[in-house]
C-alpha cells in the first residue's frame, strides 16, 4: 500500500510536500499477466493543500515487457506514467456532483488505486517494438526487419483468380 501522511500539509493552504515510493505490480495488486511483473515500480510526486482539496500528482517509471504485435519479438521499453487526482476530507456535508474528487478519512491519503488505475490505462492497445516494425511475412512468416523473404506479393487466392482477369 502506498499511503501519504497529509497531517503536515493540512495545516496551512499552500503546503507542499514531496513523496516517494518503490514497488512493484505484485504489492499493488495488478492482477493477470502484466508487462510490469518483473519490474521496479517508483513513484514519486507532490502533494499540494489547496484549501478545499489535497491535489496529488506525479509521474511512475517503470520499465515493461512486451511483445510486438506485428514481429512477435519480446522487447522492453522505459515508461514514464504522469498522475493526478484531487482529495477531498470526507465529510457529512453533500458533495458537488460536478466535482471528479476521491476522499480520504484522518491524516491519511492511499494513493493505491490511483497508481494501478493509472498503470493500467498507460498500457497501449496495439504494442509494436518501433515505429517502422515490417513485421512477419504473411506466406513463410520470416522476421521482415531480420531478413529479407522470396515470396512474391502478387500471390492471389486460386478461388479469386477469375476476377483478377476482369482487371485487365
Amino acid at each position: 500500500m502506498m499511503i501519504i501522511n497529509v497531517l503536515q500539509a493540512k495545516k496551512t493552504i499552500g503546503n507542499r510536500q514531496t513523496f516517494e515510493f518503490i514497488t512493484s505490480a505484485e504489492k499493488i495488486a495488478i492482477e493477470g499477466e502484466t508487462p510490469w511483473m518483473d519490474s521496479t515500480i517508483k513513484v514519486e510526486g507532490e502533494l499540494i493543500n489547496n484549501g478545499r482539496v489535497i491535489a496529488v500528482k506525479g509521474i511512475i517509471s517503470a520499465t515493461a515487457k512486451h511483445q510486438c504485435s506485428c514481429c512477435l519479438e519480446d522487447f522492453t521499453i522505459d515508461m514514464e506514467i504522469p498522475f493526478s487526482d484531487n482529495f477531498q476530507e470526507n465529510s457529512d456535508e453533500p458533495a458537488d456532483s460536478e466535482d471528479d474528487l476521491a476522499y480520504y478519512t484522518g491524516d491519511e491519503i492511499d494513493i493505491t488505486d490511483l497508481i494501478r488505475e493509472s498503470m493500467i490505462l498507460a498500457e497501449p492497445l496495439k504494442i509494436v517494438c518501433s515505429n517502422n516494425c515490417r513485421g512477419l511475412c504473411p506466406h513463410c512468416g520470416i522476421n521482415l526487419n531480420t531478413a529479407q523473404c522470396n515470396c512474391q506479393d502478387k500471390l492471389i487466392d486460386p478461388r479469386l483468380a477469375v476476377l483478377q482477369q476482369l482487371l485487365k
